[in-house]
């Protein structure tokens, strides 16, 4: 099964080739809310590694947009730990959290509050999912613990995934329940019928 971390061993992609295939997968758009957080994203990524005074003044630049207006506005989080590989669709921008660590495989959509998470507090760098390429990921879902989700996976609505997921699977959660609301008895101080 595929953990996606091959984005690591290719060679390094230039940022203006990612934001060019970023804008392209979210609609051509400059605006689009997705492609603007996958920017700040990447921006503060090629800080990062970058290093140096250009790098630290880049991350200085990075925290500020990230926080003032990723985070507080758009209300997504990524941080600039996480590793988010190429072509990554945020159809949705809206409640994503994205931790350190975290992987996310190539052309991978990822929808409204989805939840990418630690199962603990101060939990270490593994215990983070790391998510295949092409991964199609349904709104609210939470991917949580030191989980495996293969390539080419489909996660439906409401899901909690808390295991490894193979490769080419479908994961659904269970489906809603329709609840009827319990009989009233008949009340003793209200008169009977016809009276």
């Amino acid at each position: 099964m595929a953990t996606g971390t091959s984005n690591d061993s290719r060679p390094a992609v230039s940022l203006r080739e990612q934001l060019r295939e970023d804008r392209a997968v979210h609609y051509g758009s400059w605006l689009h809310p997705g492609f603007q957080v996958l920017a700040v994203h990447r921006f503060g990524r090629w800080s990062l590694e970058r290093g140096g005074l250009v790098g630290r003044v880049g991350l200085i630049a990075f925290k500020a947009v990230n926080n003032i207006v990723i985070r507080n506005v758009y209300g997504t989080e990524i941080s600039v730990d996480a590793r988010i590989g190429r072509r990554v669709l945020i159809g949705h921008h809206q409640a994503v959290m994205i931790p350190r660590y975290c992987v996310v495989g190539d052309d991978t959509i990822i929808r409204h509050g989805v939840t990418i998470g630690y199962a603990r507090t101060n939990a270490p760098p593994a215990d983070v999912p790391r998510i295949g390429a092409r991964v199609d990921i349904a709104p609210g879902v939470h991917l949580i613990g030191p989980i495996a989700i293969g390539d080419d996976t489909r996660i439906g609505p409401g899901s909690i995934v808390t295991t490894d997921v193979p490769a080419g699977s479908t994961v659904f959660a269970a489906p809603a329940r329709i609840m009827r609301p319990p009989a009233s008895p008949a009340s003793p101080a209200s008169p009977a019928p016809g009276r």
